[in-house]
């Protein structure tokens, strides 16, 4: 009940700001989840779909994070048929995974409500500014990657739904102090190794370092796909924004008062009573309270010094303006009339209240003065979206006998044609960055024969206040590049290859011939020479080199043990591993090192877990998924 008195006494613009909240939430589908089947699906998990387009949205996304992350050498991989086959099987297997911790959850009665989801999403700090949550950068930045908030909201949901799982079995285990010893010996060992980098220059003047010109042409013909250009397009496109339309737009004193006379039912303000509460454990104490009152005590006094309602106690007990159907059925009862009046004891949920009237207004109609700041902003808003869809049908007018120009639908409206430069799918200008846009740009339908401009759409409504009607200017559709253009790019590629191949086996032939004693010859004789000792750590910045080091033997009888690895920049060194120190935690890193192996222990235990649900599984995969 407390909880009504203090939202009643909220203000105006408390409640404008959460129904706005509310609101966006609505509009945008924050509540509602990806559902429905496809015939054509990715996978099958005990009868629940997978569906194609769901299963294509996540392996587009995997691939635009893992071309962020590769850079350059993204397109190499992309070209490799049998990587792209084992990525979106990595793609199904984590879909697959998900939906069947889904389908545990829901089988122990686990579960994320919207409310969870919303809040959740309110709680990002991504979508905050100056503190606090913008629907508008939230919206934005959805588009930026894609995604509906329908979608993200899905993404959330699993997303709280995973953890609790995984809180419930990474929390079930523990981690003995001896585990942490052994495994700090382990993971904070330090090895002195000194390197040897190939001369890969004198490699590369030898005259088998170059391809010959039937390689390249055959890695040509054998990897076209790594040379394809993406799918293209020019855009022409008109945009009616809503926002935009209110800029000029007046509102004269005559319609405000006519609409003010018309809607007066809308601005009276109902009968309104003011109170003040204490809230206490006891009857008894409550009864003492009601009689220091009686006797002349200092109700506000008495409410900072004795309610248990803290946030009402700190007020001097005051709930500020009720309105009479915001008043609970408890206060009601006491039928309390004038100002100044007090109840008896009441008996509630919260305890036991003692209240006084303090005043009530009777209802009373709002003047037009009062109002007309919010009437303006309304007319002026009708009007303004009166003009955004009198455009609309002007603009469908004119392109009704013309669906192969943009011209006669500007005109009419009275707007701008814009065109853009070429852009792909990963690429989409940020005005036109919107799924319904992308969706109509490269959906097929309003492409031309034979890369020709093809007819306008029709109009395409985001946001529930923007639209756009837009036409394909030009199309390159995705191609093979020609072999004259990429046969340079080709022959450096394999000349690089050719020479790490030189490199490794020269280095292996070094290693050979340290490990029998005859190193110093080998090596002035392919001019490497090592550099001095240095500490490797397995944290160290390149992270290749630490990884072969630390895949070294250990050195026996003061010999050192020889290797060869590749750095981070790719070039190939000989590794002599002189020594190995073990490492030693402090008191606090041992502790976070148990606790990160009862995490791990934990993890384990949920792999078994997904492992077995597997194992139990009906699992069908679809043509859709593209790994058969």
């Amino acid at each position: 009940m407390m909880d009504n008195l203090r939202a009643a006494s909220n203000s105006v613009v408390l409640k404008v700001i959460l129904a706005a909240i509310m609101l966006s939430f609505i509009l945008t589908g924050v509540g509602g989840y990806l559902t429905g089947g496809s015939a054509n699906y990715a996978a099958e998990v005990n009868g629940q779909e997978i569906n194609s387009a769901n299963f294509e949205q996540s392996f587009n996304n995997e691939r635009n994070r893992l071309q962020q992350q590769l850079g350059d050498n993204f397109s190499q991989l992309m070209g490799n048929d049998a990587y792209i086959k084992q990525l979106r099987q990595d793609v199904l297997n984590r879909m697959i995974n998900d939906l069947l911790i889904d389908q545990y959850a829901a089988k122990l009665g686990m579960a994320i409500g919207d409310d969870q989801v919303k809040l959740s999403i309110q709680n990002s700090p991504e979508f905050f500014t100056d503190g606090k949550f913008d629907n508008a950068k939230y919206r934005d930045l959805l588009n930026r990657v894609n995604l509906a908030p329908e979608q993200y909201a899905e993404i959330v949901r699993k997303q709280l739904l995973s953890q609790q799982v995984v809180r419930a079995f990474a929390g079930s285990d523990f981690a003995l102090p001896v585990e942490a010893e052994s495994t700090a010996a382990l993971i904070q060992q330090k090895r002195d190794v000194r390197l040897a980098p190939i001369n890969t220059a004198a490699l590369a003047e030898k005259k088998e370092a170059m391809p010959s010109d039937e390689q390249v042409k055959a890695f040509y013909e054998q990897n076209k796909t790594r040379f394809t250009t993406p799918e293209s397009v020019k855009v022409s496109y008109i945009e009616v924004d809503a926002a935009s339309l209110g800029d000029g737009l007046t509102v004269s004193e005559q319609e405000i008062a006519d609409f003010y006379q018309k809607n007066k039912p809308m601005y009276i303000q109902k009968s309104r009573f003011n109170y003040s509460v204490i809230v206490l454990d006891k009857e008894s104490d409550a009864k003492a309270v009601l009689e220091q009152l009686k006797q002349g005590g200092d109700f506000a006094a008495l409410a900072k010094e004795k309610s248990i309602d803290k946030d009402s106690g700190a007020k001097g007990g005051d709930l500020g303006w009720l309105e009479s159907t915001a008043i609970p059925d408890d206060i009601l009862a006491a039928k309390l009339t004038e100002k100044g009046q007090l109840s008896g004891v009441i008996h509630s949920d919260l305890g036991y209240l003692v209240v006084r009237l303090n005043g009530s207004e009777e209802a009373k109609e709002k003047p037009l003065a009062d109002v007309k700041k919010e009437i303006t902003q309304a007319l002026l808003q009708d009007k303004s979206y009166e003009k955004y869809e009198d455009l609309q049908t002007k603009m469908l007018d004119a392109t009704a006998n013309d669906k192969f120009s943009l011209d006669g639908a500007a005109k009419a409206a009275g707007l701008k044609v814009v065109e853009t430069d070429w852009f792909t799918r990963d690429d989409v200008p940020q005005a036109l960055n919107y799924p319904e846009v992308t969706q109509a740009v490269f959906g097929g339908e309003l492409f031309g024969a034979k890369g020709a401009p093809g007819a306008n759409s029709d109009l395409i409504t985001v946001e529930g206040d923007r639209a756009f009607m837009l036409r394909i200017a030009e199309h390159r559709p995705e191609a093979v590049k020609k072999f004259e253009d990429v046969a340079a790019d080709i022959t450096a590629l394999l000349k690089r290859q050719n020479i790490t191949e030189m490199a490794r086996k020269q280095a292996q032939e070094l290693v050979t011939a340290l490990q029998a004693g005859k190193g110093d010859e080998a090596l002035a004789a392919a001019g490497v020479k090592f550099g001095d000792k240095q500490e490797v750590t397995r944290f160290s910045d390149d992270a290749q080199i630490s990884d072969s080091v630390f895949a070294l033997p250990l050195p026996k009888d003061g010999k050192p043990a020889f290797g060869v690895a590749s750095d981070m920049k790719g070039n190939v060194v000989l590794v002599a591993l002189d020594a190995v120190a073990p490492g030693k935690l402090e008191d606090k890193q041992a502790q976070a090192v148990t606790a990160q192996l009862a995490q791990q222990n934990g993890s384990m235990a949920l792999d078994a877990l997904i492992n077995s649900l597997r194992a139990q599984a009906k699992i069908k995969i679809g043509e859709a998924a593209g790994v058969k």
